[in-house]
């Protein structure tokens, strides 16, 4: 019991623990062996929906390994064992990963909803492993699409290497096990930035930007041409346009009620939606799901490579496979440019942002030979995007405000 409430209050402190909005209850629902290490399956049964988190731990005897110990009583300690060389090189040694070269691992501090273990092999970094610390029935969309894309040769992704899977029991299935993704390895990418930390660079600084967002728009459909045609597509059919068109009104109608100055324009981007809703569709396919100058990296001397595939956070695991419009990743980075114009503080950042949005976007059509981009859809996407911001920053930072409603009116002009 003892170890239960030391594990369950360290779990409750960590970035990638995804329930802080409530007291956490947790429960063990598996113990497996891993490399070097025990990994706990633990439930936290106290949110609105159950959560299931990946939590490895090691034993050492050493004080020095033991900062941040879990338990311990003096003769032995329980650390993360994300933190122990033999456990992160014995996963990739599961995964089929040839680790003869390798000479050493760093933990990334940057991560908050995973933990990465980058690795080096003589001496210079290679490979990246990303452990998911929040577990789903199903292989992650993240292995799912950079498995994909590498396979097609996709210049646009890093070399993904192998992934691990593992089982734990879930009554709610008729087979009474459910099975899911622990973590993949990828290739490392050494002296990469940040794709929104480049751009916003640019925009306080006043610097063009137009040839990074021209190739930007090339990698994006180069993307989604390579989905396309490795991965499922459908054809939109009437219920397909009807949900979508439900989940924009929804939006809207919680932003109306939140932010007086999206009630007073209800009117105006109703209509906009209805002919978006009127228009033929194109097939829906494989997409990002959650792409924004944060989860693209700028390689030097190498162009853009697009990360981070597991789709927006806040939809259950099994709907992010979905497949839906390339065009919502479209609108996701032209939303991403008009904040870093805005973000950046000066004065010309409205124009900033709208010669890297005409750069993007006339790359992207002239790239996507077989994607299909409708304007009058693009354009209700992009009001459907500015809408969900609207109710985020009304909610966790005001003085953004402004920028969603300027999204709005530009795309309403």
């Amino acid at each position: 019991m003892r170890f239960l409430e030391d594990l369950s209050a360290w779990v409750a402190q960590q970035r990638w623990y995804a329930g802080k909005s409530h007291e956490p209850r947790f429960r063990i629902l598996a113990e497996q062996s891993a490399p070097g290490a025990t990994r706990y399956l633990l439930m936290d049964d106290a949110g609105s929906l159950p959560a299931l988190y990946n939590v490895p731990l090691a034993r050492v005897e050493s004080s020095v390994e033991a900062v941040d110990s879990i338990s311990g009583d003096g003769d032995a300690y329980l650390i993360d064992a994300t933190r122990h060389p033999d456990f992160a090189t014995g996963m990739l040694a599961e995964m089929g990963v040839d680790v003869s070269r390798v000479t050493g691992s760093r933990v990334l501090t940057a991560e908050q909803s995973n933990t990465s273990i980058v690795f080096d092999e003589d001496g210079e970094p290679t490979i990246i492993l990303k452990i998911f610390r929040t577990l789903h029935h199903g292989e992650n969309p993240d292995v799912t699409v950079q498995r994909a894309l590498s396979a097609a040769g996709s210049p646009y992704v890093p070399r993904f290497l192998a992934s691990l899977e593992t089982e734990w029991p879930d009554v709610g299935r008729a087979s009474g096990t459910a099975h899911g993704t622990l973590a993949f390895a990828q290739e490392f990418l050494p002296g990469v930035q940040d794709g929104w930390g480049v751009a916003l660079d640019a925009a306080r600084d006043g610097r063009d930007f137009t040839e990074s967002a021209h190739d930007l728009g090339v990698a994006i459909a180069g993307v989604h041409e390579a989905l396309g045609a490795t991965l499922e597509t459908v054809d939109a059919g009437p219920s397909d346009v009807a949900m979508t068109g439900a989940a924009w009104r929804r939006r809207l109608a919680i932003a109306a009620a939140e932010v007086p100055a999206v009630a007073d324009r209800i009117a105006a981007i109703e209509a906009i939606y209805q002919a978006a809703l009127e228009r033929p569709w194109p097939r829906l396919q494989r997409i990002h799901g959650d792409l924004h100058l944060g989860q693209v990296l700028a390689v030097p001397h190498g162009g853009w490579r697009i990360v981070d595939f597991e789709g927006e956070p806040l939809r259950p695991m099994e709907e992010r496979a979905i497949p839906d419009l390339t065009t919502r990743d479209v609108a996701g980075m032209l939303r991403s440019f008009d904040y870093a114009g805005a973000v950046g503080g000066r004065s010309d950042g409205v124009a900033w942002a709208t010669a890297c949005r005409g750069a993007f976007i006339a790359a992207y059509a002239g790239a996507a030979e077989t994607v299909d981009l409708d304007p009058v859809i693009l354009r209700a996407l992009v009001l459907d995007k500015a809408v969900y911001e609207s109710i985020y920053e009304a909610r966790n930072r005001p003085e953004w405000l402004p920028v969603p409603l300027a999204g709005i009116d530009a795309a309403l002009a």
